[in-house]
């Protein structure tokens, strides 16, 4: 049984919920669809989503916060050999100092060619690998979605029931604590049989809930082809046709290159200067998103002739998606960008990512 994370019931916005759409409906697509202000927010909301897990699993260094004397030496014996190097570097003939702006064209150019790179269709192995995590990634948050265990009491009420193990299911979620209350407080001849209960309680909750994903897994595999077909069209077409815009913006709003050294070389954002590159990286990547991703998938999605539920295209503009899709894209373009040596990832970020 695929296990299923509970989260805040809060975080999950209303869902129409009358009837399935109709083949070719075309007014079906205003689910997914709505105005750039509305597109917009669910940017936003996706963006929160993404700055809550990266807070749960990483928590970035303090240059005020106190060290052991240990570590203090062994970072007082490296910067002595930087500034060593440095020394020696310096008394050799050196190239002209550059202006801090022409560091920041720099820094925008040699950024702007490596995502061109990674992200071109020659190299098609990058996005592949990429959407089959996603694949794996938005499988679990569909189900998680099909049962309604993001959604408020509200929602799941006007959710169409076309199935007796749906109806069950969502009875026992609305009552799922009142049921173990009410298993708790009975009198009992012995011990296990409380125990015995509980478990057939949670295995018939298990069987109700593999019953009904089971009816909802081919709706899935009628959506995720037209939703990957869209994706990679974004990252291989749109996105790659634009990344030069999205770099300038991306390194004027952080103002990292303003913490770069002139003299280093090639520019390079420091792991100082990551946590404002990534909340600049993430916003932007986020808006062109949703915002570029929304109408071929409205235009497929009609044009598939395919009957799907309401809750189903709400799916589809959950800000969850778009944040799993960013977490998913950014974290692998900030490893392409720290092996190319353009990033300098602090280490509290490498160890949590590769834990996650």
């Amino acid at each position: 049984m695929l296990p299923v994370k509970r989260t805040n019931p809060d975080a999950m916005p209303p869902v129409p919920g009358d009837a399935p759409r109709s083949k070719g409906d075309p007014a079906s697509g205003s689910l997914i669809g709505g105005s750039t202000q509305q597109r917009l927010d669910i940017a936003s909301a996706a963006l929160k989503l993404r700055g809550e897990q990266v807070s749960a699993r990483v928590v970035f260094f303090n240059p005020e916060q106190q060290t052991n004397a240990e570590l203090d030496a062994i970072t007082q014996q490296v910067i002595d050999d930087l500034r060593a190097m440095q020394t020696v570097r310096q008394s050799q003939p050196q190239k002209m100092t550059i202006s801090s702006a022409d560091y920041e064209i720099d820094l925008i150019a040699v950024l702007r060619k490596s995502l061109e790179q990674v992200l071109d269709p020659r190299r098609g192995s990058f996005i592949k690998l990429k959407l089959e995590l996603l694949s794996r990634r938005f499988t679990t948050l569909f189900f998680e979605f099909a049962l309604g265990h993001n959604a408020v009491p509200a929602e799941l009420a006007a959710r169409l029931v076309t199935t007796p193990e749906q109806a069950l299911y969502t009875a026992v979620l609305h009552n799922q604590r009142g049921l173990r209350d009410h298993l708790r407080a009975l009198r009992y001849e012995r011990e296990d049989l409380y125990d015995t209960a509980l478990e057939s309680l949670n295995r018939w909750e298990r069987d109700l809930q593999s019953a009904y994903l089971s009816q909802r897994a081919p709706e899935l595999g009628r959506l995720l082809p037209i939703v990957f077909a869209v994706f990679t069209d974004f990252f291989q077409e749109g996105f790659r046709t634009n990344i030069g815009e999205f770099c300038w913006a991306v390194v004027r709003e952080s103002n990292v290159a303003r913490a770069g050294d002139p003299l280093q070389g090639m520019p390079r954002v420091g792991p100082r200067a990551f946590p404002r590159f990534r909340e600049s990286f993430e916003k932007h990547f986020l808006e062109d998103l949703v915002l570029n991703v929304q109408d071929p998938l409205v235009a497929r999605l009609n044009a598939s002739q395919e009957s799907l539920r309401p809750e189903t295209l709400g799916f589809v503009a959950d800000p969850r998606v778009f944040s799993t899709a960013c977490a998913v894209m950014c974290d692998a373009f900030y490893d392409h960008l720290h092996n190319e040596g353009l990033l300098d990832l602090p280490l509290q970020w490498r160890q949590a990512t590769r834990e996650a």
